[in-house]
């Protein structure tokens, strides 16, 4: 699943489930203080803190059962919503404090990080861009360059999706294509039943969002989370090198989709001429594009362009890298400063909960990691794996993107990789496989959310429109998740390796 804006409410509109709360908090304290503390913890702090005295060892040990503990019932909570999601990620602070984990003038600095201003930046960038329509703009060039033929504005649509969901969250760009997709079945409609055309084009939306989002971090607060989790462990991601990986999946997809879609849903006609033409006359009403307008995307492209030079023009002209959370700062407070918002704007338009979500997200990583619990989780793991001959180099990434895969059509991709994350890079690091791979390949199979109605804010909203049935998800899924499967096995073993030439096992 991916990650949910203001425009799409979901868990933060929720109130708690005292059942599955209930289920989260029986399964920490049966983790964490009814199980005995298995030796092979004790073991790992002993390495991992290996200049403390035995009784500080046996704390630390009891900590890294206590976060495992966290970790099971955080994975309840995201699966099922038993709490607001924000809640979640302020409980993960508390434990750390009631706990002694993690000292209270230290807390807040396990939930700060680029990424946290990264995913603020780029929400409120996003928010900017609808406030002046510079979506509906956008829904208009699509329709003007693809044509009448049903495919090819099948085509339009993926990419009209895609691309833009790689820069501004999904949930901003599938609103805007859902009245398109809807005049363009109403008006063919009028003479020829066709249901599978609207199935067929509301779908397209709610795939091209959901294969577009990986391209670029700025495509979903996952791929933030990632970067942050890398950057942990001293790996630098930049924007052009993250853009880079995830183009192939990306434009890939784009291609077989186009086929897939019209094979599962089959179109009533093949041209869309009159339907087209009446909807174009209606889409220049809008007129031209104004003075604030020009300088709103003026503004987004600059932004863009310093996410991708930072490593390289930014970092020779000030000495040092603004990092992508401090790039995006700066065009939120831009558009500020040169009166185009207002902090009133941001304030309601900006989906604060989900900063606070994936805050929290990072600071689980970044505790699951220094209490040597993603350590110990990544041995035992890596000790049952060993025999079968998947622990490491590419089989190792290919089992990460499945279980990623599989997890993210339960709980939403923030929490997957929130949840996942510090463990498979551990299991990376400690086989000697180059956690880029496994890093970049989990945040993109967090994209494969085909299963479920609700598996990302795009598949929710395109379903509102009332031409889909669940069984239609689950219909398209059957072909669309292992072919994306494929791709992804393509994209690691054949593009990575081979074109990019990443190592998959560091020196």
């Amino acid at each position: 699943m991916t990650d949910q804006q203001q425009n799409s409410s979901g868990g933060f509109s929720k109130t708690t489930n005292f059942k599955w709360l209930a289920v989260g908090f029986a399964l920490f304290i049966l983790i964490g203080f009814v199980m005995p503390l298995p030796v092979s913890m004790s073991e790992k702090a002993a390495s991992v803190f290996s200049g403390l005295s035995a009784d500080d060892v046996a704390v630390k040990a009891t900590h890294i059962q206590i976060i495992i503990a966290l970790l099971a019932a955080c994975t309840i909570f995201f699966a099922t919503e038993a709490i607001p999601m924000p809640a979640v990620a302020l409980l993960i602070g508390l434990v750390q404090l009631f706990f002694g984990i993690t000292a209270p003038s230290h807390i807040v600095s396990t939930y700060a990080h680029d990424a946290v201003w990264f995913i603020a930046g780029s929400l409120a960038i996003g928010a900017t861009l609808v406030k002046y329509g510079l979506d509906k703009r956008i829904g208009m060039l699509v329709m003007k360059m693809s044509g009448s033929k049903t495919r090819m504005i099948v085509v339009g649509l993926l990419l009209g999706t895609a691309i833009p969901s790689a820069f501004i969250n999904e949930a901003s760009i599938a609103p805007m294509y859902v009245p398109i997709a809807l005049a363009l079945y109403t008006l063919t409609n009028k003479t020829i039943p066709a249901p599978n055309l609207g199935k067929l084009l509301m779908m397209s939306i709610a795939v091209g969002c959901m294969i577009g989002a990986p391209m670029s971090p700025s495509g979903g607060a996952r791929n933030a989370i990632m970067i942050g989790f890398l950057s942990n462990i001293g790996v630098e991601v930049s924007f052009f090198q993250w853009m880079s990986m995830g183009v192939f999946y990306t434009f890939a997809m784009s291609i077989l989709m186009s086929f897939i879609l019209p094979m599962v849903f089959k179109p009533e006609v093949s041209d869309l001429s009159d339907a087209v033409s009446t909807l174009k006359s209606d889409l220049e009403k809008h007129g031209k594009m104004n003075a604030k307008q020009y300088l709103v995307a003026g503004i987004m492209l600059l932004v863009v362009f310093m996410w991708i030079t930072d490593k390289s023009v930014t970092k020779s002209l000030l000495g040092f890298s603004l990092g992508l959370g401090g790039v995006a700062i700066s065009g939120a407070v831009l558009y500020m400063l040169l009166g185009l918002t207002s902090w009133k704007d941001y304030e309601e338009n900006v989906s604060w909960g989900v900063i606070i979500l994936y805050a929290g997200a990072i600071s689980l990583g970044t505790v699951f990691r220094s209490s040597g619990a993603a350590g110990w989780l990544a041995d035992s793991i890596i000790n049952v794996l060993a025999p079968l001959g998947i622990d490491s180099g590419i089989p190792l990434i290919l089992l990460v993107v499945a279980i990623g895969a599989s997890l993210t059509n339960l709980m939403s991709a923030g929490a997957t990789v929130a949840v996942i994350g510090p463990v498979v890079l551990d299991m990376a690091q400690s086989s000697g496989t180059n956690p880029l791979l496994v890093g970049v390949a989990l945040a993109i199979a967090t994209s494969l959310a085909f299963w479920l109605v609700i598996g990302t804010p795009a598949s929710s909203i395109v379903y509102a429109a009332g031409m889909l049935d669940a069984k239609d998800f689950i219909r398209l899924a059957m072909f669309a998740w292992p072919i994306a499967l494929a791709a992804m096995v393509a994209m690691v073993s054949l593009y990575w390796a081979g074109i990019l030439r990443i190592p998959v096992f560091l020196e």
